[in-house]
């Protein structure tokens, strides 16, 4: 067990305030997350997913050039063998390319219906938060 430097410290007291949370948690989870942390985290989530999405795209290029480690060795270095396989390379995939093009676009276009949904929540969040005010200030 872990000695508490703080001799003041009531560990049952804590114990049982955790609990009480991690239970009030459990009865109605995402009732005390802020509209601001909900934002942030939704914000990161969907720019993560953004550049996701860029890498996607730019690996989705046709290549035109071998990588610097590749480009030296026998085979690849001379030009015409490195263009013509490059070009080889280019044919066998074009419908993986194809595929891959249709999916990045599918993919940007959740992305952007992600953040409009959530722009959506957070519009009716607020909106709900105001009623719940207005409605206490009648009550009292």
């Amino acid at each position: 067990m872990i000695e508490s430097a703080n001799g003041n410290v009531d560990v049952d007291s804590l114990m049982a305030r955790l609990r009480e949370r991690v239970e009030s948690l459990r009865q109605n989870p995402g009732a005390d997350v802020s509209l601001g942390a909900l934002s942030l985290r939704s914000s990161v989530f969907i720019n993560s997913l953004e550049a996701y999405t860029n890498i996607a795209d730019q690996k989705l290029q046709i290549r035109t050039r071998w990588p610097s480690n590749i480009g030296a060795t026998f085979p690849f270095s001379v030009p015409r063998i490195r263009d013509l396989s490059l070009k080889l390379l280019a044919f066998l995939f074009k419908d993986q390319r194809h595929v891959n093009s249709a999916l990045v676009a599918a993919w940007r276009e959740q992305t952007s219906l992600n953040r409009h949904l959530i722009e959506q929540i957070q519009l009716l969040r607020c909106e709900i938060e105001a009623l719940k005010a207005t409605n206490d200030q009648r009550e009292h």
